[in-house]
């Protein structure tokens, strides 16, 4: 019978627990020997949380579940395998499917009886609770020092940054480079050649890691550089950081000395957005538009094509650049057109040139609906809902008698002015949000021109981006622009 013995322990358990691998493997060998069960083959987890399946160990262990014809998967205790109870259901269903049983050797049960299963699935339950509660309770406790105490440092410092005193003081070897790579940033250098350079030179970063670009990234849009102070803006929903409603960020302006400008930092954060939507597409200049344009007729993207010919005449040859279907190109659901790249590219600066310069209220133009626009009204939306709910806290107070009735008037009349707050943003004139968003546009290309107009193609490249959100072309020479607000 195969045993396959699972141990693991995660760096802070390890020292403050004890839950060391070589007491794990005692444990598991000495109880395979009172089993008298065959020598069990070890997977060794080193540095791992539970809290995610992703681990490299515990992946090989399933192939040979899978390679073989029944046995035993053991670990010392439960939270080894996993902590989550949806992961240990669906590990042990896996277990079932290959008919191996699993056996914890500290808590003594096996899932080959009924009642090792019924114990399993309790105290799965009892595990995922307690964890839950302990992140809940330290969420509690740092969201509340935040709040309470203005300037208190709660999290690591960030890259840049030391915590001396329990104060957030720059540190100088790492603040030159952050300094450097903004300019080098903003006078259109790609983000990967700095990434480059600083691992060349050895600036690594707080972890000690190389750099990478989503790392790289996250330095440069944290408002740390800027001398602020933001918690409780990402949260984590399983293994997903997800970015919170503004309403419910703390924000502590000034708390300490910054790297960066708030000028600078803006600029970074607007060419950032920009880069986002051609990710490795950005360094090359060879297609101003690429990852915008798209074809009226299957909606696919139309990709920069270079297409080379030769001429007997003129004994040369003759490059051609275009920007062609891929719905043709690759998925054969469109048919063959393309639009000289050049000529797109000169009709779309001018277009943008004449919105620069065109007179207020004569604008005709199609602007993208911004995503924010959507999660605002749902954030209103929800905060309603919260206000009546208030509310009807307040009316049960008042009728057990925990609260006067002038108390009832004063949250009345608090709430009543909130909820037609929030009405009036909702109910604002979509003809008023085109008209801002249209003069906001018409400012941004203002700005912009200049630099798509150097002559430097990333640096237009990367300024069209900012304005234009998709670019649609029918018959190769019916072009609609959609623009950014």
């Amino acid at each position: 019978m195969v045993v396959l013995a699972y141990i693991r322990v995660s760096t802070d358990e390890q020292v403050e627990k004890g839950n060391s691998l070589t007491e794990q493997k005692e444990r598991i060998e000495a109880y395979c020997k009172a089993m008298g069960w065959d020598d069990p083959i070890f997977f060794i987890e080193d540095g791992y949380s539970a809290k995610s399946m992703n681990r490299p160990e515990l992946t090989s262990m399933l192939e040979i579940v899978k390679e073989n014809k029944g046995g035993r998967v053991i670990t010392t205790k439960l939270d080894r395998l996993s902590r989550k109870l949806f992961d240990i259901l669906s590990l042990n269903n896996f277990f079932a499917k290959y008919k191996f049983h699993y056996v914890s050797a500290t808590e003594g049960f096996d899932t080959s009886t009924p009642a090792g299963m019924l114990v399993l699935q309790m105290l799965g339950m009892v595990a995922e609770f307690e964890r839950e509660r302990n992140s809940e309770r330290v969420r509690e406790n740092m969201y509340s020092i935040a709040k309470n105490k203005p300037g208190k440092i709660i999290t690591r410092p960030c890259f840049g940054y030391d915590i001396v005193d329990g104060k957030l003081i720059i540190n100088l070897d790492e603040a030159l480079p952050i300094r450097r790579a903004a300019m080098d940033l903003l006078a259109g250098t790609p983000s990967r050649s700095i990434i480059g350079e600083w691992n060349a030179q050895g600036i690594l970063t707080k972890e000690g890691n190389e750099w990478q670009d989503k790392t790289f990234r996250e330095l440069f849009q944290r408002d740390t550089l800027v001398g602020d102070f933001v918690y409780n803006k990402t949260s984590r929903q399983g293994d997903k950081v997800i970015k919170n409603d503004p309403s419910l960020w703390i924000e502590e302006k000034n708390t300490h000395d910054a790297i960066l400008d708030r000028e600078t930092f803006s600029k970074l954060q607007e060419l950032f957005r920009g880069r986002k939507s051609v990710g490795k597409h950005m360094s090359n200049d060879t297609y101003l538009l690429s990852g915008l344009v798209y074809c009226g007729h299957c909606a696919s993207k139309m990709n920069g094509k270079k297409n080379i010919s030769y001429s007997k005449k003129l004994d040369r040859q003759n490059i051609h650049y275009q920007y062609l279907c891929d719905g043709y190109l690759k998925k054969s659901k469109c048919f063959h057109h393309y639009v000289k790249r050049d000529e797109i590219e000169e009709l779309v600066i001018n277009r943008i040139k004449e919105v620069s310069e065109a007179a207020p209220g004569t604008l005709k133009l199609v602007i993208a609906k911004p995503q924010v626009q959507k999660i605002d009204k749902e954030s209103i939306e929800s905060k309603l809902a919260k206000l009546d709910k208030k509310m009807q806290k307040q009316i049960d107070a008042y009728n057990d008698d925990l609260i006067t009735a002038e108390d009832l008037k004063a949250a009345t009349q608090r709430v009543t002015k909130e909820r037609e707050a929030l009405k009036k943003l909702l109910e604002s004139s979509q003809e008023e949000q085109v008209s801002k968003q249209k003069e906001e546009l018409k400012r941004k290309t203002r700005s912009a021109i200049k630099d798509i107009l150097t002559g430097d193609r990333i640096t237009a490249k990367q300024s069209i981006r900012q304005l234009i959100d998709r670019i649609e072309i029918k018959d190769s020479s019916q072009v609609s622009i959609v623009w950014r607000a």
